[in-house]
């Protein structure tokens, strides 16, 4: 689903916004002392759906300012903190092909200075008093957000604003954080088994659109970026009208709204960017592709084409993830690891992002065991989804744990305004997550089987198996 945060390397195996996570522990048949979301989310399941009964009440108030500048505010004075986060609508789905890569460079750039807060600022200010300041980048947005006592609002509001007109664009500054990125790229894809995997899979699914490349980028673009190409996407993107503020926590409406005037009320804005996006040619053959690396054993990653997140599918597509994946008493784990005891792992998600995704499957053989016979398990258990219907309880459950799931990320302030953000990027709407549990409770098992048989079909997937070296010599 949409609800998640990406790293910009792991968008379907790390997300943070876990109602669309499907590796949680699975509801059991033993009979167990249920948490308040629990219980909450079991008398919903009875009736309609309704987010007060699950303790979300939100009144979020939205206003604009004449530079375009969106702004969403949350009063929550349980506790005496506040997530300030800020939304930029370019990720690399923004990029082109030659210059990828841009849009993460800035996740970077933005943290090393202006002529008011040097590159040290951000630490010396805010986090030597207690806040919590990170950024990331997916293919979709970029956010860079702080969580602080409400004493630091204003100089937050200050810096922000700061480095949105002031920021510094040169060669030195591109030097070093290009090579930081380098070595970014070195220790979380390069050298790493998984993140290789991840960056073939989604090269050999999109030959056209800008998902085909990693949200860090190529280094050979990076090489070609110069400081006029980084100050040409700074100013079409880094811009009031193409950002919107999220704030929730412990503050004043009225006197916050005053201080954003204040801040960002001179900023220049202009309409947001056009995304030329070209859409990805529909696939109509299966696409293989084998790596080999340092590892012990074989892996297995599959992608089939899916939906994006507007479409009303990606909510079966969900939960039908969830039956097949969602912990260990999941159709797949209980087939390949506990009772064929071939795979040391298996997980899968349906990743339905702001434009068609990807429902991917990773596994992890034991011992020689060839990914072939765990693709071959996981064909057979996609097939009985496609022919016979999965049972309204495993419906039950999936919808069950989903919600508890969705429950619990919102209950802070920063998972809150990560759920508010998230929507505002992909649908321009800050409530339109409230219909979420509505859609998942109408789910039905024919639902399951038909979106099963509409996309989980091998003319639709991209494969990429991963074998040790010492496979590769000996084949040779």
């Amino acid at each position: 689903m949409y609800l998640k945060k990406k790293s910009y390397q792991w968008p379907l195996v790390f997300a943070l916004f876990s109602v669309a996570l499907v590796q949680t522990s699975c509801t059991t048949s033993k009979k167990k002392d249920l948490s308040p979301a629990e219980e909450a989310t079991s008398e919903v399941l009875k009736g309609e759906a309704d987010l007060s009964n699950l303790g979300i009440k939100l009144n979020v108030v939205q206003k604009s300012l004449p530079n375009g500048l969106t702004i969403l505010m949350v009063e929550d004075h349980t506790v005496p903190v506040i997530s300030y986060q800020t939304w930029f609508k370019v990720g690399s789905a923004d990029e082109k092909p030659g210059y990828t890569g841009l849009a993460h460079l800035f996740e970077h750039l933005m943290f090393k200075g202006t002529e008011k807060y040097g590159p040290k600022e951000f630490l010396q200010q805010l986090e030597a008093k207690g806040a919590a300041v990170n950024a990331y980048t997916t293919r979709d947005y970029t956010v860079y957000h702080e969580t602080f006592i409400p004493a630091l609002l204003e100089k937050v509001m200050d810096m922000e604003s700061d480095r949105l007109v002031n920021l510094k664009l040169d060669e030195d500054v591109l030097k070093t954080e290009r090579q930081v990125v380098f070595e970014e790229r070195r220790l979380r894809t390069d050298n790493s088994p998984a993140g290789k995997m991840q960056e073939a899979l989604w090269a050999l699914a999109y030959t056209r659109h800008p998902y085909h490349w990693p949200v860090i980028g190529y280094p050979e673009d990076l090489m070609r970026a110069d400081v006029p190409k980084l100050k040409e996407f700074f100013k079409t993107h880094y811009q009031p009208g193409n950002a919107t503020l999220v704030i929730v926590g412990d503050f004043d409406s009225n006197h916050t709204l005053q201080l954003i005037k204040k801040y960002y009320g001179n900023i220049p804005g202009r309409k947001p960017p056009a995304r030329d996006i070209e859409e990805e040619p529909e696939q109509n053959e299966e696409r293989r592709l084998t790596l080999y690396d340092q590892v012990a054993s074989e892996r297995l990653a599959i992608g089939y084409h899916a939906t994006a997140a507007s479409n009303d599918d990606s909510y079966a597509l969900d939960v039908l993830a969830n039956v097949l994946f969602a912990g260990t008493n999941s159709r797949a784990y209980q087939k390949l690891v506990e009772e064929m005891q071939i795979a040391g792992g298996v997980s899968g998600i349906a990743y339905t992002p702001t434009f068609p995704g990807l429902f991917m499957i990773n596994a992890s053989m034991r011992g020689n065991i060839p990914a072939t016979e765990a693709e071959a398990q996981l064909d057979l258990l996609i097939r009985n989804v496609q022919e016979k219907e999965v049972t309204p309880q495993e419906i039950q459950i999936a919808v069950r744990q989903l919600t508890v799931q969705l429950v619990d990320s919102v209950r802070t302030s920063h998972g809150l305004g990560t759920l508010l953000g998230t929507v505002m990027m992909v649908f321009g709407d800050p409530d339109r997550f409230t219909s979420d549990l509505s859609k998942y409770l109408a789910v039905t098992p024919s639902d399951i089987k038909r979106v099963a048989n509409k996309y989980l079909i091998p003319n639709n997937r991209s494969v990429v198996t991963l074998k040790p070296v010492a496979a590769k010599g000996a084949s040779q």
